[in-house]
């Protein structure tokens, strides 16, 4: 199965700004010391998580990400092993510099959409593990 392509990466403070944002999707994080000027590459070890949401849109995930990462409140798992692991659990206010995001949003009827999303953020982590030997930092599974 080929995985479409991502939208390219933009720093995780300026996600708000991201084309297509507005819908329900797949979105990855990861960490890099600049940003980077090529496309994606799903199974860089750089990525430390990888997220879906059916239910409410890339945005409104990505703002619980950051409630649990950066202020270690509930509602976002990842969001939390993120603010654990990389932030020992101090409130942050500002995203870190070197946190990236990228997104693949999906437009399609509400069944068909939420079965393809699943797809392929298993197909992401699947790709990731066989290339790692273990998921991203922040997913447990």
């Amino acid at each position: 199965m080929d995985i479409p392509n991502f939208n390219g990466w933009v720093q995780f403070k300026d996600y708000k700004c991201i084309t297509g944002v507005g819908l329900r999707g797949v979105y990855i994080l990861a960490h890099f010391s600049h940003k980077p000027s090529s496309p994606p590459k799903l199974t860089s070890a750089n990525i430390i998580y990888v997220g879906e949401t059916t239910g409410q849109t890339i945005a409104k995930r990505l703002y619980q990400f950051s409630q649990s990462a950066f202020f270690a409140k509930r509602g976002h798992s990842g969001g939390l092993t993120y603010s654990n692991q990389f932030l020992k659990g101090v409130p942050n206010v500002a995203p870190p510099e070197n946190l990236y995001v990228a997104i693949l949003p999906v437009d399609r009827p509400e069944k068909e959409g939420k079965a393809f999303i699943k797809l392929i953020e298993r197909a992401v982590i699947w790709e990731f593990f066989k290339k790692n030997g273990d998921y991203p930092a922040c997913n447990t599974a």
